[in-house]
């Protein structure tokens, strides 16, 4: 059964309304990891142009100082339905030569340091048990396909 973009549930990754409110203002950034050495802005465009929030010329493909490709880049849209419309449809899909993972981006580095020590904690918390949550529903899916099999 297919899902449809009004079907899909928001990606976990922006877990408070402070963090909503930035994305917001700055857009909705997805992670591409696993990309193909082959694949460029230019492509990365192409596949996720046809998002209607797709934010024009936010493809980037992360490279090593001489040029070669680090498998991996960020691509940005403007609203946040578009975004995980994009991780349901492409996560586990063929882009180029590998099968891309995508995942929304949190906020690193300065943004992350302003959170007070028990917020910090807290989220932690909160997303090892969504990922606890998610490997325990993996584990009943493959117990109910060795079940049918």
């Amino acid at each position: 059964m297919q899902r449809s973009p009004e079907d899909v549930v928001a990606p976990p990754a922006l877990d408070d309304e402070g963090e909503l409110r930035r994305a917001e203002a700055n857009g909705f950034q997805l992670f591409l990891g696993n990309l193909g050495a082959e694949v460029d802005e230019a492509f990365l465009a192409g596949v996720f142009s046809r998002f209607a929030s797709y934010v024009p010329g936010s493809a980037r493909v992360r490279r090593e100082p001489d040029g070669t490709t680090r498998c991996y880049g960020y691509v940005t849209f403007s609203e946040r339905r578009d975004a995980a419309a994009a991780v349901a449809e492409l996560d586990g899909r063929l882009v180029g030569t590998g099968r891309v993972r995508l995942s929304c981006c949190r906020l690193r580095g300065a943004e992350a340091r302003r959170l007070p020590a028990a917020q910090l904690r807290e989220r932690c918390e909160v997303r090892r048990r969504l990922i606890q949550e998610r490997v325990r529903r993996l584990e009943e899916e493959k117990r109910r396909v060795a079940l049918s099999s």
